[in-house]
């Protein structure tokens, strides 16, 4: 049987925000996972699928699939095929792989936001086909509800285009997902 601290010692406070960090660290997990697969993410060559990324600031949409094997070599012969053919190669023959870039290496903190975001230059377009909007309305929503007993924590999600004074197509636009109610998301 376990030895019980005596009631002068406890840390009742300590105890609760430990929980909620392990539990926000599980939804951002299980987040992260979904986002890295064909049902949630848009796949081409599976770069954009393998690009997601989770940290404390706004993620930068900065990497080229060309940069980068194997999905370098996906999308010359995708090129290739283009240029002979005068037509995009059917997705059914171009090669694909989805491979996690951006493991989830740290803890995070209640108390500090999270955003999670996509490192592929193309971000903001990839966003736009609607699977990213699916998933938020859907199987994230399950996620929190399945593994948060408390709700706390800032949350933000990658979700479409910048639009506004200043900012280029290239830009990607967060939206704020609150986690105590998950249908009141920021669009």
């Amino acid at each position: 049987m376990a030895k019980r601290k005596p009631l002068q010692k406890s840390d009742p406070v300590g105890t609760l925000e430990s929980q909620l960090n392990q539990d926000f660290n599980r939804v951002i997990g299980k987040i992260h996972k979904s986002l890295s697969t064909k049902k949630h993410s848009p796949v081409y060559t599976g770069f954009f699928a393998s690009s997601w990324k989770v940290q404390t600031m706004a993620v930068n949409a900065v990497e080229k699939a060309e940069d980068h094997q194997p999905w370098k070599g996906f999308k010359r012969e995708a090129s290739e095929y283009f240029f002979k053919n005068k037509r995009a190669m059917p997705r059914n023959l171009v090669k694909n792989k989805i491979k996690i870039r951006y493991p989830i290496e740290k803890t995070f903190n209640i108390k500090r936001p999270v955003f999670i975001g996509n490192r592929a230059k193309y971000a903001a377009y990839a966003l736009e086909g609607g699977k990213i909007q699916g998933f938020i309305q859907g199987q994230m929503k399950k996620i929190i509800r399945d593994n948060m007993k408390e709700k706390k924590g800032k949350l933000f999600l990658a979700k479409d285009i910048s639009s506004g004074f200043g900012t280029t197509r290239d830009n990607v636009q967060y939206g704020e997902f609150n986690l105590k109610d998950p249908s009141t998301y920021t669009e």
